[in-house]
């Protein structure tokens, strides 16, 4: 039996953040985190990106700018920032599309309101 829909999403939330551990915790010992929706996002299709920020001891951040870029390097592709919105809690929301399939980076460029800053880069394939 497969566990609830939301607890694949954080489980998928919590392996990417292992993923950037390392760059999140050298700039200002932020953790940030990224799950997507669709899980294996599709070409041309919509996207709805949930960005998780807290601290080392895992308090949630709120009150950050956020910005989201995302990156095909095998391409020289246009710019793609979608809008980050928060919405409480540390969790802040971005909706997007790939122009093409194949591997992508996404970057998460984090600022609190104090000027720490992070940015962490999550691989993602989309079909």
């Amino acid at each position: 039996m497969s566990p609830p829909i939301g607890m694949r999403r954080w489980a998928v939330a919590a392996g990417l953040a292992v993923l950037c551990a390392a760059t999140a915790a050298a700039t200002e010992d932020l953790r940030i985190g990224l799950a997507t929706t669709p899980r294996l996002p599709a070409r041309s299709e919509r996207t709805t990106f949930e960005i998780t920020v807290a601290d080392a001891a895992g308090a949630p951040q709120a009150g950050a700018r956020v910005s989201l870029e995302l990156i095909m390097r095998a391409h020289a592709m246009k710019e793609n920032r979608p809008r980050v919105q928060e919405r409480g809690g540390g969790r802040y929301v971005a909706a997007g599309t790939f122009s093409m399939g194949g591997d992508w980076i996404a970057v998460v460029e984090v600022v609190l309101p104090g000027g720490r800053r992070a940015r962490a880069e999550f691989p993602l394939r989309v079909r």
